[in-house]
């Protein structure tokens, strides 16, 4: 099973999940909720009402749920008026009965102790007495043409108590909390005691509690809709979400195959966006590919480097070879001669030396073919004076200088190098002996240094312009009966190359120079 599917597979496993506490939230708690919220917004209603007529004394800016329910007895704290008012009407009843205006005073001593209304008795506030004062029959029914009956239904099992409570607001206001069922319907009734400086308000606020069963039928009815739109919008972002996660994870699959099955390693690094896990593995991967590139390129290099230097040293085993021979066919025809004491070859004394000058240039090859094995792993950097170095090197050679009458200069500021003293001076010495086996008597040589480049110009020499492409070749000779073998400026050119130096060899007018750039 590919990423993909298993995305598709984790997102719906999640969004099944999700439906089914969703469910069991709209069930089992979401009802309940409901209900106590609505609870708690009778209770603020009817507090917030009963504070807007202790403010205003009126219905005219408050707004009723229960309109046609609700009551307000307003009992001013002097006098025997009270005030019977809703949303409808107000109406005024003038009390002349000093029994009920007994009883009106009392109440309105307990409005303003509230903390003694615990300690009120039965006999306080007589049931039955207030009843027979507040008769509709004994005011209307025979001092009156208009007869009015009012008819009370008392049925104990009509309504059952569920609970009550009092809420004590403020100082100033109690709210009285009551609940009652008929069977069918809850209702919840609040009565609410105000004080303020005129009068004392009494408010009935009847409602109709919700009920969980009567809002379970909704939620069960809206459910199969609400979980097909979110298992949708599920299914759909999680597509969504998979596609932007494995695409990158595909793009980095594909640039890995690529650069495996590629013959010739080329870095193309991968980009990605943002800054998460994904992108950082893209950069740990460029990373990789650039170290392998690296190792890849150096050791091609070094393959290269190790073919070169086979091919090199083929050819100049080779050339080498070729070149001893001539030496030692010599020097076997001279001793030869001098064995058998053939013709000229009797004086020793003047051929010897002809044989030793033989011996002397052959193992001059062999010693140029020996110092060639070294290697970057043999340099031994350490720190030298320029000039002391080629005091070195010129004091080898100021013999054959004064039988040449040769003048030599040495002119500008001398540097301390960091380098193998060792192979440069091989180098200074090569360019030295050219320099002065190439000029002629009595001829000038200078010397020019600088900060990074050293120059040796030797008078009244030229090199032809075929031969100058070749010069660092080994056996090219510019000059024939010179004694050279022609490997010193291929000796010099290979160890200015380990040092990460730069010879070349131009010609002047009247003049060649070889010019030596060291870092």
């Amino acid at each position: 099973m590919n990423l993909s599917k298993k995305t598709l597979l984790y997102s719906t496993l999640i969004s099944i999940l999700m439906l089914s506490l969703l469910i069991g939230y709209f069930i089992l708690m979401l009802p309940s909720l409901y209900v106590s919220y609505m609870q708690d917004r009778n209770y603020m209603s009817a507090v917030k009402l009963q504070e807007s007529l202790m403010k205003t004394g009126n219905y005219d800016k408050s707004t009723v749920k229960s309109a046609s329910g609700t009551m307000t007895i307003k009992i001013p704290l002097t006098g025997n008026r009270i005030y019977l008012l809703n949303q409808f009407f107000t109406s005024t009843v003038e009390i002349h009965n000093q029994e009920l205006i007994s009883y009106l005073d009392k109440l309105r001593y307990y409005a303003d102790h509230t903390d003694e209304i615990v300690k009120l008795k039965k006999d306080d506030f007589p049931t039955d007495d207030i009843k027979k004062l507040l008769s509709v029959d004994k005011y209307f029914s025979k001092e009156y043409p208009l007869s009015i009956t009012f008819q009370l239904h008392n049925n104990n099992n009509s309504f059952q108590k569920v609970s009550s409570r009092f809420h004590k607001t403020s100082d100033k206001l109690i709210v009285y909390e009551s609940s009652v069922t008929d069977g069918n319907n809850y209702y919840t009734n609040y009565i609410a005691l105000g004080l303020t400086n005129k009068d004392i308000i009494i408010t009935l606020f009847p409602v109709m509690s919700p009920m969980i069963d009567e809002i379970k039928p909704v939620i069960l009815q809206s459910l199969p809709m609400i979980a097909a739109v979110v298992f949708l919008l599920v299914l759909i972002s999680s597509q969504f979400f998979s596609k932007l996660i494995i695409y990158p994870i595909i793009r980095l699959s594909n640039h890995a195959k690529f650069m495996t099955e590629t013959e010739a390693l080329q870095l193309e690094p991968v980009t990605m966006n943002g800054h998460d896990e994904i992108a950082s593995l893209a950069e740990s991967l460029n990373n990789l590919y650039e170290k392998i590139q690296s190792s890849y390129q150096e050791l091609e290099f070094k393959n290269i480097r190790l073919a070169e230097e086979n091919k090199r040293q083929e050819v100049f085993l080779r050339a080498s070879s070729h070149q001893l021979k001539t030496p030692i066919a010599a020097a076997l025809l001279l001793i030869e001669g001098m064995i058998h004491e053939v013709g000229k070859y009797k004086d020793t004394k003047a051929y010897l030396p002809e044989v030793k000058q033989q011996l002397q240039s052959m193992k001059k090859i062999i010693d140029d073919l020996l110092s060639l094995n070294h290697s970057h792993k043999e340099l031994e950097k350490e720190s030298f004076s320029l000039n002391c170095l080629l005091e070195e090197c010129l004091s080898f050679y100021r013999i054959q200088m004064e039988e040449k009458e040769q003048q030599l200069t040495i002119e500008g500021s001398s540097p301390n190098l960091l380098t193998d003293s060792e192979l440069f001076k091989k180098i200074l010495d090569n360019l030295i002996s050219n320099a002065i086996n190439y000029t002629p008597r009595k001829g000038r040589i200078a010397i020019v240094c600088e900060e990074n480049r050293l120059c040796i110009i030797n008078y009244g020499a030229a090199i032809k312009a075929e031969l100058l492409p070749h010069v660092f070749e080994p056996f090219v000779s510019g000059m024939a009966g010179t004694g050279s073998h022609g490997l010193g400026l291929y000796v010099a050119a290979y160890y200015a190359k380990l040092l990460n130096c730069q010879l070349t060899l131009t010609n002047l007018e009247n003049a060649v120079m070889a010019e030596l750039i060291f870092a």
